[in-house]
């Protein structure tokens, strides 16, 4: 994670779930805007959100060891969450440190996201424009060939 002043209670409640998540051997992707903060663009987020293979598992191990289910927002890795165009990718990896979503997949997942639930998540097509802007990218950055056409709209308006 990005060096900080100082660490927040959310903070620390990635840091505790990524730990536990390690202890029974559950791979993770952090995504979500502690992500986008990874990713050079720093945001409020009041939550974690978690990619995991087996959601029920991963709840059932962070609930007993003292983390809410208000705080940590797992979602299902090779699974879709709405109608957008992309499953979420399968974490693989197993770690004691936050595996963050690429920049990659994390704008491809995004757009899918503003795809299949439109202003609903807004936040998801705001913060694709501040990690373009962030980051510098170019237009024909690699995000998932399904999100493409919104992506290059994005940048297009960005360098009118």
């Amino acid at each position: 994670m990005r060096e900080s002043s100082g660490s927040t209670n959310i903070e620390t409640t990635l840091l505790k779930a990524v730990k536990v998540l390690r202890l029974f051997d559950i791979p993770h992707y952090v995504c979500g805007g502690f992500a986008v903060q990874e990713h050079g663009y720093p945001r409020l987020t009041v939550d974690v959100d978690i990619i995991v293979p087996d959601v029920e598992l991963a709840r059932e191990k962070l609930s007993m060891n003292g983390l809410a289910d208000r705080e940590i927002r797992l979602l299902p890795g090779g699974q879709k969450l709405d109608s957008g165009p992309l499953m979420l990718p399968m974490p693989v990896r197993v770690s004691d440190m936050p595996q963050f979503l690429a920049l990659e997949e994390l704008i491809s997942a995004k757009l899918s996201t503003y795809i299949g639930r439109g202003i609903e998540r807004v936040q998801d097509y705001a913060d694709v424009v501040k990690l373009v802007q962030a980051n510098n990218l170019p237009r024909d950055f690699g995000v998932d060939p399904k999100v493409r056409d919104l992506y290059h709209q994005i940048w297009d308006q960005l360098h009118l």
